[in-house]
This record gives C-alpha cells, structure tokens and sequence, in this order.
C-alpha cells in the first residue's frame, strides 16, 4: 500500500515541508472486492494501516535508497516524531476525502498514477 512505500511518503513529506497546504492533499481509498462489504473491510485495512505507519518497516525498491531517506528523515525529525506527522496527515485527509465507502476496484486493476486533487 501506499503506506508501506517510503518513496510515496517522503514525496507527500517533501510536498509538506515546502509549505503546501494539506487540504491540496487528497486520500482515496481504493478498496477491491466483490461486494460492498468486502470493499468496507478492504477499506478499513488500508486505514489501519494509515494508523500503523513506521517509517522503519517502510520498503524502497532499493535498499540504499531506503536507507538515503531515512537518512533525510532523520536529519530532520526524530523516526517517531516523523511517524506521527505521517500518520496525523493521512488520518485527517482520508477522513476529509474519502466519504462513507470505499472506491470500487476490480481486484487485477491497479491505478496507474495519483490524481491530483483538481482532477478529481
């Protein structure tokens, strides 16, 4: 998921610190299943994992990329200090953004690309 991506968190991160405000941040929970209450309990994993959000468990394609922004994070905030910041932030902007009920997905699709708030 997107949480577990450290590269897609230190980009929302990155976005942050250059003063952006966080109402231009837009979180839609995409939710594959074959009913409504299988897309509910994909849902409110992919928001549980929102709330479990550890930079330290965070995966990069590349293990010198991980450890590079980690690196960033830690010159910056303290590890835990970061993951409270994260997971304030996708706490508050799924809440704001994503309605009563998750955005269908067929199973085999994957989304392509983010949209930004304006595309929606």
């Amino acid at each position: 998921t997107y949480a577990s991506r450290l590269w897609c968190v230190m980009e929302l991160f990155t976005f942050m610190a250059m003063s952006a405000d966080s109402h231009r941040i837009c979180v839609v929970p995409l939710a594959a299943g074959e009913s409504e209450g299988a897309r509910r309990e994909a849902r409110q994993q992919l928001l549980a994992s929102f709330d479990r959000f550890d930079a330290a468990h965070a995966r990069c394609f590349l293990p010198q990329d991980r450890a590079a922004l980690l690196s960033v994070i830690e010159s910056t905030l303290q590890l835990d200090e970061f993951n409270r910041w994260v997971r304030s932030v996708f706490r508050e902007r799924s809440r704001r953004t994503s309605g009563a009920s998750a955005v269908p997905v067929e199973p085999s699709e994957e989304p392509s690309q983010l949209l930004e708030p304006s595309e929606l």
